[in-house]
């Protein structure tokens, strides 16, 4: 009995232990850790370390935040000036286009006062040229003869200076067959087009300033002559007067009157021409410049059809017209 008083229990009277479960008895025990056993000395260093390297680092943070900000200053800096010089420069610029546009200004000034004086000039200019015209005659009749063909033979003209033309008739009963011809102008057949159109030019200038119009029947001038009245006219353009062309193709046959415009311009402005007991309506075409003439004249030709008898010189007049 004293043995059994004196023994140590781990049993704790009113308290029942936990019974084991038999999910307990497989349930694997916690790993066994080796735990070391660190000096208060070992931590303290290992603290100081620490604190040195989140000093260091936060030292490097601060000397970049002080590099951006000094390069931010510049670049605000720079910025302020390059604001201060464009606003400079603006300013100059508006002041020199103020300056300019006053320029401008009395430069049109000047140009219109000079238009209006040179217009009594201009029109002067163009009266002595019409007067001389005149003078040398309203009716001029120029010569011009073609080269022979390989079966014609030989010339029967000769040509004894620029206004004379000499044809031999071939009439051997007469003691001289040969006949003289004075004309304005004689051409041979060497003369090309170009030579020919500086004598017909003149007349562009006055048909341009509605003086003694008239018509050219020799179509190899069409396209220069309308080549010089657009030169003409841009030569005589101001700010307050310009021309505008426009052009009627018809054709005389058998004293018919056909317009030459009407199938390709029925929704063109037309103009009435003729007297009032015979007025006729024709197709008008604008035109801008030699091309465009060009363009309607060829149309207008091809408008004649292949009638040959139509080609007959004495039974056809191309005529066009110009406003």
């Amino acid at each position: 009995m004293a043995d059994q008083r004196n023994r140590w229990n781990w049993e704790v009277s009113g308290f029942e232990p936990r019974k084991t479960s038999p999910s307990d008895d497989h349930r694997p025990g916690a790993p066994l850790v080796r735990r070391y056993s660190i000096s208060a000395a070992s931590a303290l260093a290992q603290s100081e370390l620490s604190k040195n390297s989140l000093a260091s680092k936060l030292q490097l943070v601060k000397d970049k935040v002080k590099l951006a900000r000094e390069d931010y200053l510049d670049l605000r800096q720079e910025a302020n000036e390059l604001q201060e010089y464009s606003n400079a420069k603006l300013d100059r610029v508006t002041r020199y286009l103020g300056v300019l546009a006053e320029k401008t200004r009395k430069l049109d000034q000047v140009a219109l006062e000079t238009e209006a004086r040179i217009s009594p000039l201009i029109n002067e200019k163009r009266r002595l040229f019409n007067d001389l015209l005149t003078a040398k005659g309203n009716i001029k009749v120029f010569c011009r003869t073609r080269p022979l063909f390989e079966d014609e033979g030989p010339s029967v003209v000769e040509f004894p200076d620029d206004c004379t033309i000499r044809v031999n008739t071939g009439d051997n009963s007469i003691s001289n067959p040969k006949k003289d011809f004075e004309l304005d102008r004689v051409y041979g057949p060497h003369v090309g087009q170009a030579e020919l159109f500086r004598d017909v030019q003149p007349l562009v200038q006055s048909a341009l300033d509605g003086y003694n119009e008239g018509s050219s029947h020799d179509c190899g001038l069409y396209a220069r002559c309308f080549e010089e009245l657009f030169d003409l006219a841009y030569s005589d353009s101001t700010s307050t007067s310009r021309f505008n062309f426009s052009v009627s193709v018809f054709e005389l046959y058998n004293e018919q009157v056909r317009d030459l415009l009407f199938e390709s311009g029925s929704s063109l402005q037309k103009v009435r021409m003729g007297l009032p007991e015979s007025i006729i309506e024709l197709v008008q075409e604008k035109a801008d410049n030699p091309l465009e003439f060009s363009r309607v004249l060829k149309a207008a030709f091809q408008s004649r059809g292949n009638d040959i008898s139509k080609f007959n010189v004495s039974n056809l007049y191309g005529l066009h017209s110009v406003r």
